[in-house]
């Protein structure tokens, strides 16, 4: 099982999660999925990771294949008209802010006991609902790599 998320700027949240091995098409219908529930202009911050860093993810949003570097650093980004997705650097997962929802998620499911994959979805659901969601900007500024 796998769960990706997502959190806005002002508290909001959304997950989903499936029993497959994350592709490119994951990584594009999350960020339709983000687009229905947040609304048509967005801009989205993303890791690395293999679904995320997709040429057809890349296709998708700004009709291009590629992605574009931000001045001299190592920070990409795809720009399309409503949609913008700024890929952070390698290796510093201490800027995602989901990543905090990780943490909370992991030590919830700490002490517990999941036989199978109806029980896991079930806690899933209940796990979700228990995390407060961290404020990005401390992430997005550097307030923890210091």
């Amino acid at each position: 099982m796998t769960v990706l998320g997502a959190v806005t700027d002002d508290g909001d949240s959304f997950y989903c999660w499936t029993d497959e091995n994350l592709t490119r098409f994951h990584g594009i219908r999350l960020l339709e999925a983000l687009q229905e529930r947040f609304g048509d202009e967005l801009v989205v911050f993303l890791d690395r990771a293999g679904y995320f860093w997709a040429r057809d993810l890349w296709e998708h949003v700004s009709g291009t294949r590629a992605t574009e570097t931000v001045g001299d650093s190592s920070v990409a980004c795809v720009r399309g008209d409503d949609l913008e997705v700024w890929y952070f650097p390698s290796k510093l997962p201490e800027l995602n802010a989901v990543e905090g929802c990780w943490d909370q998620l992991q030590e919830w499911f700490k002490h517990r006991l999941v036989p199978d994959l109806s029980t896991l979805e079930e806690y899933l659901r209940q796990g979700l609902s228990t995390i407060n969601e961290p404020d990005i900007w401390p992430y997005l500024t550097s307030k923890y790599l210091s």
